[in-house]
């Protein structure tokens, strides 16, 4: 069985700007080979495939020194993203595949785990590139670690989601008795033994809350940071 833990990261200036910088180094990879493969196919009728898009971008790192800053298995992802982009495009009817604006607010690329790259150290977990980095969390990662995913979120604050496998749940004993449930909206839930579970009305709650948001949002500069922050 598998499982993902996500941490929030607390990564040093160093390793913002390399964690910054991967993002851009992904964006440009699958933009760059999106317009290859467009290009290709306008041309030749021919489909540029991604063990082409592989050798290219080996050839593509002698020519661009900056690549070669990145963890390699992030650019290597980026391929496997358009490539799977254009499979549920012809497999499963979806939309062509698009090319990755730098005007998002939400940014991610993903490592895969080998010789120990990718570790957890109690309050720091080691990822490639980056090294120990920062956590603050107690819950402790099962399994083996399969591959790291580092995102950014709107808000500016950074995350790491570990996909691991081989994960022991043990079931739970049977008690042999039953329940009934009923649901209503007066009442969130009645069971049969006569207790009643009240509504917590989270629906009402948010509402009030994103029309205060809303407000904070309209008031803020468009484009500035403060209101990609809001948002």
């Amino acid at each position: 069985m598998e499982k993902a833990y996500k941490f929030r990261i607390y990564p040093n200036k160093k390793q913002e700007e390399l964690i910054n910088k991967t993002f851009r180094c992904c964006r440009f990879i699958y933009n760059r080979y999106l317009s290859k493969r467009i290009e290709t196919y306008k041309n030749n009728k021919e489909t540029f495939t991604y063990k082409q898009c592989s050798s290219d971008l080996t050839s593509l790192k002698k020519e661009l020194e900056w690549l070669k800053e990145p963890d390699k298995f992030a650019l290597q992802n980026s391929l496997k993203d358009l490539e799977n982009a254009y499979k549920k495009f012809f497999k499963e009817n979806t939309c062509f595949p698009k090319f990755k604006s730098k005007k998002t607010n939400k940014f991610s690329y993903k490592t895969n785990f080998t010789n120990g790259n990718i570790q957890y150290c109690d309050k720091y977990i080691k990822l490639p590139k980056l090294g120990m980095v920062k956590i603050r969390d107690k819950q402790i990662p099962k399994g083996r670690i399969l591959n790291a995913t580092i995102s950014k979120e709107s808000s500016g604050k950074y995350y790491v989601s570990l996909c691991c496998t081989d994960i022991d749940i043990k079931p739970l004993e049977s008690t042999n008795s039953f329940i009934g449930l009923d649901l209503g909206i007066k009442e969130f839930c009645i069971l049969s033994n006569g207790e009643f579970i009240e509504n917590p009305k989270y629906l009402n709650k948010s509402l009030n809350k994103l029309t205060n948001l809303q407000r904070k949002l309209s008031r803020k500069t468009i484009g500035s940071s403060n209101r990609n922050k809001e948002k």
